[in-house]
């Protein structure tokens, strides 16, 4: 496969996912952009706005992908998502797979589950392997995890620390479709969903997701050029740091005195998750090089959820200052 034939690929994908889920569209690319980039998603939103039409219709737009469901509640147990080993009638342990061994995994509300579920699920989506018992097992490639966290119920939840953060390539904000799409959406029967999902047809196989992901990494260009705009980015997040737009801030009343607030920014470690998500994001708009434009158009999605405050603030605001003090005009 050639780069021009990978590109297509992933158009194709992405325009299968828009053939069921509506009203979602820069959320859609970025789903695929996320998928190029051997990343994993995490979606933030309320109940019944279609994530779970969002992992089904990915997976059968794919042949040989399967996809697994986790529920989150405080009362689910590792074993519950990896599996257990039970022993035969022969005397032997035999694996019991639990729904970690999918390609893709969707878990639903990921912070109703406690520190001992969600460090599970994050050993498996940083080590793509499991433990169950002594023995370690491979997870299935490629392997995607798309979790979801609702922003208006906080009782009985856990909030992900920084570290279980990082294990997500992309925080995306799922919002409630336009209001002539929720329209289309309430006069369209459920079964025709459905019969809509049903013959959604595979448009790649997974050994071409693979073979994609790999092009998109070693095909597409990142320049010196690009690594300081990313560098100069991710450093101006730090209160401590003279780039940081204190004294804009300052001017804005609204927002100013909570964003001055911000603890410690976005670590170094996020400056090298980023490039495999901005050779995607070119590879996805069909070009071999990455430019300012894909810097600017994949950093809310990467670093809202890696920048640490003391109390919730407007992070959208903070990343908006610093990209229109690099020339980004929204």
């Amino acid at each position: 496969m050639d780069f021009n034939q990978a590109v297509s690929k992933a158009q194709a994908l992405r325009s299968n996912l828009g053939k069921v889920v509506k009203g979602h569209e820069a959320a859609l690319d970025m789903t695929i952009i996320t998928v190029l980039a051997r990343g994993h998603m995490l979606l933030e939103s309320v109940p019944g706005e279609g994530k779970t039409l969002l992992a089904t219709a990915l997976a059968t737009s794919m042949e040989d992908i399967t996809v697994g469901r986790v529920s989150g509640q405080p009362t689910l147990k590792p074993s519950d998502m990896l599996g257990a080993e039970i022993m035969g009638k022969d005397g032997k342990f035999e694996l019991i797979k639990g729904p970690i061994f999918h390609n893709i995994v969707l878990f639903d509300e990921l912070n109703r589950t406690d520190p001992r579920a969600q460090s599970a699920l994050l050993e498996a989506m940083q080590e793509m392997q499991v433990t169950i018992g002594d023995t370690s097992h491979l997870l299935p490639e490629p392997f995607h995890v798309i979790a979801t966290q609702n922003p208006l119920s906080q009782e009985g939840t856990w909030e992900l620390d920084a570290a279980a953060k990082q294990r997500f390539l992309v925080k995306i904000h799922w919002h409630s479709p336009p209001r002539h799409i929720e329209y289309q959406i309430a006069t369209e029967a459920k079964a025709h969903l459905k019969e809509n999902l049903a013959m959604l047809k595979p448009v790649l196989t997974r050994e071409e997701l693979v073979e994609i992901q790999e092009i998109a990494q070693s095909h597409v260009e990142l320049t010196e050029d690009i690594v300081h705009l990313m560098n100069a980015i991710t450093v101006a997040t730090r209160p401590t740091d003279v780039s940081y737009p204190a004294e804009a801030l300052d001017e804005d009343d609204e927002f100013g005195r909570e964003v001055i607030s911000s603890s410690g920014g976005v670590s170094s470690r996020a400056t090298s998750f980023w490039p495999p998500l901005l050779k995607a994001h070119a590879m996805f708009h069909g070009r071999d090089r990455v430019l300012p434009y894909d810097v600017f158009s994949t950093a809310y999605s990467m670093l809202n959820h890696r920048i640490e405050t003391n109390f919730p603030v407007n992070i959208e605001h903070l990343i908006h200052l610093i990209l229109s003090e690099r020339g980004y005009a929204y």
